[in-house]
């Protein structure tokens, strides 16, 4: 069944069916006929006319019958063209409303569009993740102080111009930085602080999205802060044990993971045999095989001993035991899953160097139930099939290219290059 509404050169026009009766010929002939709605009209007067002066010659016009779809339809199309533009007027002013803080200033995108909930579902959850959300914000800035203010910069970093400045960002020479801040020193203990060269404008997801969004398309280098979606993974993620992501992805599947006997790691990719000739030497990380449990394990003593804290070197211990327990039930020993150095690594030689954890996802490989598909159930923001989340982050979805998941240890240093393509990095603890 389907109803449509004519249109021709401003007109309105109804389809109706006529019947006509023949003394001449003794049957019934059926015509269609298109007429203007104020024509009908006047042909009902006239049929009436004649009947009365005619006598026996008149055409008789048999009364329509109401048609029961035609009204269904009219029906549906006037309660879509009702209640649906009703709702959503109604969503907008009411459904809303309880996500914006009316203490806080908004820019007119938050009261125009959608703004995202947290995903939290406990209050006793929500509280924890608060109270280390805090404890996160005052350890940085009782550590870390920008060395230039608002007069030597020429703007205020937490209060940005609407457009970037024409010498935007500042920059400073290299080993200016590195003299300031040695890489290989990565513990600061209160109350020691660092002065630390900073440029980059920071802005609220929740007060600045325009003014944020304007440096993305000039494709300015700027930091984005609480973003409720980025903040409810932190909550999960960073629960001050890693026991959430240990849940999921356990003590079995190994990942992809870069090793080091010192804490730098440099990105390096050698092709052919030319390569090995021409007298380069190569960096001293490789590659190996990990779980996330032992990935975890090396990270909590790193963190125990560099901060003197007991109760991680404890934990660290009592998952090593977990995981060697484990290794004897499924293998007589222990594999080093090395790509390039093979053999077995004793449990010595892990202890003094450091890991970078790797946890890549792409779309092609994020099968149901997979880790690869938990990423991208996960970080809704990087996921370029939900526009509505991942807007602000992702300029093109066409381009896509995965999600690169890094999980470093205190003293990882991974050394600075430059990538040919986008990148939006969150740093999630």
């Amino acid at each position: 069944m389907s109803c449509s509404l004519k249109r021709e050169h401003g007109r309105s026009y109804a389809v109706v069916e006529d019947q006509q009766s023949s003394n001449q010929n003794n049957f019934l002939s059926q015509r269609k006929m298109v007429l203007e709605s104020s024509d009908l009209q006047r042909r009902r007067i006239t049929s009436s006319r004649e009947k009365s002066s005619r006598g026996s010659t008149v055409i008789r016009r048999r009364k329509r019958k109401p048609d029961p779809n035609r009204t269904a339809c009219l029906a549906t199309v006037a309660f879509v063209s009702f209640f649906v533009p009703l709702a959503f007027v109604a969503n907008q002013l009411l459904g809303r409303s309880g996500d914006i803080n009316p203490d806080a200033p908004h820019d007119k995108r938050f009261l125009q569009e959608w703004k995202p909930k947290s995903k939290l579902s406990s209050s006793e959850s929500g509280t924890s993740a608060d109270s280390r959300y805090d404890e996160r914000e005052r350890r940085y800035k009782s550590l870390y102080r920008h060395k230039f203010d608002a007069a030597e910069l020429g703007y205020d970093v937490y209060n940005c111009p609407p457009t970037p400045p024409r010498d935007y960002p500042k920059a400073w020479s290299v080993p200016l930085l590195l003299t300031n801040w040695n890489p290989n020193d990565v513990t600061t203990l209160p109350p020691s602080h660092r002065e630390v060269y900073h440029s980059l404008c920071i802005f609220d997801y929740q007060t600045q999205y325009d003014m944020a969004l304007t440096y993305r398309n000039a494709e300015k280098p700027f930091v984005i802060r609480n973003d409720p979606k980025v903040m409810s993974v932190v909550q999960k993620w960073d629960d001050g044990s890693g026991d959430y992501l240990h849940q999921v992805l356990g003590d079995v599947e190994q990942f992809r993971t870069e090793r080091s006997p010192v804490n730098s790691f440099m990105w390096y990719r050698l092709r052919g045999k030319k390569a090995e000739q021409s007298g380069y030497t190569k960096p001293m990380n490789d590659e190996t095989s990990m779980t996330y449990g032992e990935w975890l394990e090396h990270a909590l003593e790193k963190d125990g001993i560099a901060l003197g804290n007991e109760e991680l070197i404890a934990k660290s211990k009592a998952l090593k035991e977990r995981r060697l327990g484990l290794s004897n039930k499924s293998a007589p020993a222990e594999e080093d899953h090395s790509t390039e150095n093979g053999g077995e690594e004793s449990e010595e030689d892990k202890e003094k160097k450091w890991y970078y954890f790797r946890l890549n996802a792409s779309l092609k490989g994020a099968k149901k139930g997979s880790p690869e598909s938990f990423i991208y159930d996960e970080l809704t923001f990087f996921d370029p099939r939900k526009r509505r989340d991942s807007e602000f982050y992702i300029v093109d979805p066409n381009e896509e290219r995965g999600i690169n998941c890094r999980f470093g240890m205190r003293g990882v240093i991974a050394a600075n290059h430059f990538d040919m393509s986008r990148n939006m990095i969150a740093i999630l603890g």
